[in-house]
């Protein structure tokens, strides 16, 4: 029994030490670029490197940044937002390592690398806006808690990817082990753009729980909350209710 038992441990601790190893690997998705939509190129000199995207309606007096989701292919959106933002100059920048990009991703380089574009891009327009997609909602509270931002919008969001992780891989010491965090939760406090949260009822990659967890912590700037029924994770936008919110956020 007993050397079952050290068996059984050291079983446990490899797949701890592997989970720790390769978190990376579990928790970011790079996809490379593909058709653009015809939208216009664009491209920043961050931190000793070109991040290549698309923009836009460019040259608007009002802008907005978009974070998007792990796996997602942001250039995906550009029929979206032509469609509904025509108003606002859209960028869409893939992270490192994502889209034609080079780089690793990791916290601190997409905190970086976000805030750099961002005070390119303000110096162009009267106001920016953010919004972030799932773990570019993580990079989106960031930014909005260290720089003056207009708007927030925050579609799928959590309060932390460690506590996410928590929920997906209770059976590792997630706290102990984990690289990185997002603690968007912890930074709500020094947000002062005004907010509007958007939470698919259905949603299977982010529990709902974490984005209410979220919600908790806002307080004043916290405009609106809309709940899409019927939606997923990666369905929300094609949802008639998700877009009227939209709109009415960034009217």
């Amino acid at each position: 029994m007993k050397s079952f038992l050290i068996a059984l441990l050291a079983i446990y601790v490899v797949f701890s030490l592997t989970f720790c190893s390769l978190q990376r690997k579990f928790l970011y998705f790079p996809q490379p670029a593909r058709q653009s939509y015809g939208a216009d190129s664009i491209s920043f000199l961050v931190n000793g490197m070109k991040l290549k995207g698309w923009v836009l309606n460019a040259d608007l007096p009002k802008a907005l940044i978009y974070y998007g989701g792990n796996a997602e292919n942001i250039e995906d959106n550009i029929p979206f937002f032509e469609q509904v933002l025509p108003q606002y100059s859209i960028y869409l920048i893939p992270y490192r390592g994502y889209g034609d990009n080079t780089g690793e991703p990791t916290e601190q380089a997409l905190y970086s690398d976000a805030k750099e574009i961002f005070q390119q891009i303000s110096k162009q327009h009267e106001s920016v806006s953010l919004m972030g997609r799932s773990l570019g909602s993580g990079v989106a509270t960031y930014v909005a808690a260290n720089r003056k931002v207009d708007k927030l919008i925050l579609v799928t969001p959590f309060d932390s990817i460690e506590n996410v992780a928590k929920d997906h891989y209770w059976m590792f010491p997630v706290s102990m082990l984990i690289k990185d965090k997002y603690l968007s939760s912890e930074r709500v406090k020094d947000i002062t753009a005004d907010t509007y949260i958007f939470i698919a009822e259905d949603d299977r990659v982010i529990p709902r729980t974490r984005s209410e967890k979220l919600v908790e912590r806002f307080g004043e700037q916290l405009e609106a909350v809309f709940v899409i029924k019927g939606a997923g994770h990666n369905t929300i936008s094609a949802y008639p209710a998700y877009v009227e919110g939209l709109k009415q956020a960034l009217d």
